[in-house]
């Protein structure tokens, strides 16, 4: 089964499935997301995210970047930075990898830019890659 919803671009946004995708594209809202097995794809964000998987992969494409909060059980993290990114990535997991550099039992921390706008990822067998 496949849903589509439209929304007016700035609405505030929540959504959670189970065995499904959420894809949301062009909100600009501040949104939250929870997946149980299925992918979450956000592209064209704004404002503040947050994202919970416990089965999938989450693939993020902010227009802007806000405070941002993803936590998953085992799947992997991909975040494409905008343009002039302003955060502080910080990464925990388990058994994951941060940018291919593993992170067992730990956590890291990359700045961009200022570092203004806190981006939190937590997982325990996934991985998060960091494209500038």
């Amino acid at each position: 089964m496949r849903l589509t919803v439209k929304v007016p671009r700035a609405s505030e946004l929540e959504v959670s499935v189970v065995n499904g995708a959420v894809v949301v594209k062009g909100v600009t809202g501040p949104q939250k997301h929870a997946t149980v097995n299925g992918r979450v794809e956000v592209n064209g964000s704004e404002r503040r995210l947050s994202v919970s998987s416990v089965e999938g992969e989450v693939v993020l494409a902010p227009r802007k970047l806000e405070d941002t909060e993803i936590t998953t059980v085992s799947g992997n993290v991909r975040l494409k930075l905008p343009e002039r990114a302003d955060a502080q990535v910080e990464f925990s997991s388990v058994g994951g990898s941060f940018n291919g550099s593993s992170v067992a039992l730990g956590s890291r921390k990359k700045t961009y830019g200022a570092g203004t706008h806190e981006v939190e990822v937590s997982t325990v067998g996934g991985s998060l890659t960091v494209q500038e």
